[in-house]
């Protein structure tokens, strides 16, 4: 891949010129970060006020290194802050580094902003970077991310302001790991000492201040006065209500009593279309995927003649005209939206998606369930379209000999379940856009890692997720994720329904929020809440 000169970071001499793929077709090399500037204001920005969000679940936690819940990363990325971060245009820019440099492929120092104050008026410190991935790579820390920083070799602080990071070999999404909120979130080790954990306390240098936390009712935020952005934030806090009901939220935001919610249900979004004082900001792309796991630690879902029957059991098409009104995609857990690396087209590009139940039957047959089979899919209620689209596969399968029993289970067991494989049968929950190919795939594919969905192990899945996370070279890198997506799909270890969008519902008194493009509302980043203001 040819070098980026036009890119708004600007190269530096060095040792090497290869460039290393991002997400937003993003190159990086030996470079300095640019000063942090905001976008023109058509209007002069009007101080004060608290922007209301009517959310539809409560974040189980709130430590960003221990929670793997999109609703815990919507709090933390206010509260913290990270090395670098993403601006309106996906590009890489500096967050609490000010410059950087990278003195070959395995080799990144960072020069840090001075004067950055904790929440708790203590100065942020380079030792505060290192404490905080090795806290995520402790294994006693159980963080979802540990996987994510096991390429590193060491973190080196040789003063208060500088951070060298040294990783075992060529990293391909490292950089774009370093500016996601909810990967690489800086925290302060005295606070996490004091309290064991940053899941109901928080202590961060970001533009909001953790004000309260009621589990399953609010989560209150307030503006941090020494915030290192001048002038910033506007608002006075964010209020998140929670709100499970869709229809609801929907009411809230129409009454005016919330400014800003997201909808993933098409039928909801044609009722708000038009209506006064409302906006709609339409999805930029497929990216949010549900994703279907099977318990693989027991028969009979072992066998993979039986995962194939479920996969080819399953009507993709009819399952995006009836559930998503045909507002959605055939996906992998690539999504579409991440072109060219997801994979884009119709259910027969790929091994078992087509809709077959005469084929679905006959491979129950050959695994011994010629009487067909029993089994069960957990959903939870808290997500009304996961709940109908397992209902729509229920009566699918039951057409090729697959007898399905819906299990509706509250949230937080539910997404507990699924990520530990502790269920029956198969489960099902919606699964969020990620920045980079890696992270779509690496943690619940890698038989290594800790949150491997369904548990299974496959020598040749470890070696392309390898390959893919090592190699630099951009046309390599897709080749190895499109055989990876085939093979997925051949051995059925998971069962992606489709890829949907979500949109952004908000009141027209809500100004200068920029949408991060790229990701759908539901786990896109919302770090512009910064500089919205109220008018």
């Amino acid at each position: 891949m040819a070098d980026r000169t036009d890119h708004p970071i600007h190269f530096q001499q060095g040792p090497t010129r290869r460039a290393f793929l991002e997400a937003g077709a993003l190159a990086l090399l030996g470079l300095a970060a640019p000063p942090l500037a905001l976008p023109a204001a058509a209007q002069t920005p009007k101080r004060g006020g608290t922007l209301v969000i009517a959310a539809d679940v409560s974040p189980p936690g709130l430590d960003p290194q221990k929670s793997a819940a999109a609703h815990s990363w919507m709090i933390s990325e206010h509260v913290y802050s990270n090395l670098l971060r993403r601006d309106p245009k996906m590009n890489v820019v500096g967050d609490l580094a000010e410059s950087w440099q990278i003195v070959n492929d395995t080799t990144f120092v960072f020069r840090l902003r001075k004067g950055v104050q904790w929440h708790h008026g203590r100065e942020l410190v380079a030792d505060d970077v290192k404490y905080s991935f090795e806290r995520m790579l402790d294994e006693k820390t159980a963080s979802p991310w540990r996987s994510n920083w096991q390429i590193i070799d060491r973190i080196e602080t040789p003063d208060r302001s500088t951070v060298r990071f040294v990783i075992k070999r060529p990293f391909a999404p490292f950089f774009s790991y370093l500016a996601t909120p909810h990967y690489s979130a800086i925290v302060p080790k005295d606070i996490v000492e004091k309290n064991g954990d940053l899941q109901k306390v928080a202590s961060g240098t970001g533009p909001f201040m953790l004000d309260r936390f009621v589990p399953d009712n609010t989560v209150v935020l307030k503006r941090n006065p020494n915030y290192f952005e001048s002038g910033l934030p506007y608002l006075d806090g964010i209020e998140y209500r929670i709100i499970p009901d869709e229809a609801a939220r929907v009411a809230a935001l129409r009454a005016g009593s919330v400014h800003y919610l997201w909808t993933v249900d098409p039928l909801i979004d044609r009722q708000v279309q038009g209506a006064s004082g409302i906006l709609l900001r339409e999805p930029d792309g497929y990216c949010a995927q549900h994703g279907m796991a099977f318990n693989q630690t027991k028969p009979p879902f072992t066998d993979v003649r039986v995962r194939r029957a479920v996969s080819v059991g399953i009507n993709r098409k009819e399952i995006i005209a009836s559930v998503l009104r045909g507002h959605g995609a055939i996906s992998t857990k690539i999504p579409p939206c991440d072109a060219p690396f997801g994979y884009a087209g119709d259910e027969k590009g790929l091994p078992y998606y087509a809709y077959d139940p005469a084929l679905a039957k006959r491979l129950l047959g050959e695994a011994g369930f010629s009487g067909g089979l029993d089994t069960s899919l957990e959903v939870s209620p808290r997500f009304p379209q996961t709940v109908r689209t397992g209902e729509v596969m229920k009566e699918q399968l039951g057409a090729a000999g697959i007898r399905v029993t819906l299990k509706q289970v509250e949230w937080g067991a539910a997404l507990k379940n699924f990520v530990r494989t502790e269920y029956d049968g198969m489960s099902m929950i919606p699964l969020v856009w990620q920045p980079d190919p890696d992270a779509h795939v690496y943690d619940i594919f890698h038989s290594g890692s800790n949150i491997n969905l369904g548990k299974f192990k496959d020598a040749q899945v470890d070696q392309l997720l390898e390959q893919g996370r090592t190699t630099l070279d951009r046309e390599k890198r897709i080749a190895i994720y499109k055989s990876l997506q085939q093979h997925m799909a051949d051995q059925a270890y998971l069962v992606f329904p489709y890829a949907s969008g979500a949109t952004e519902v908000l009141r027209d008194a809500m100004k200068g929020y920029i949408s991060i493009p790229g990701a759908q509302p539901g786990s896109r980043s919302r770090h512009f809440f910064k500089q919205t203001w109220l008018g």
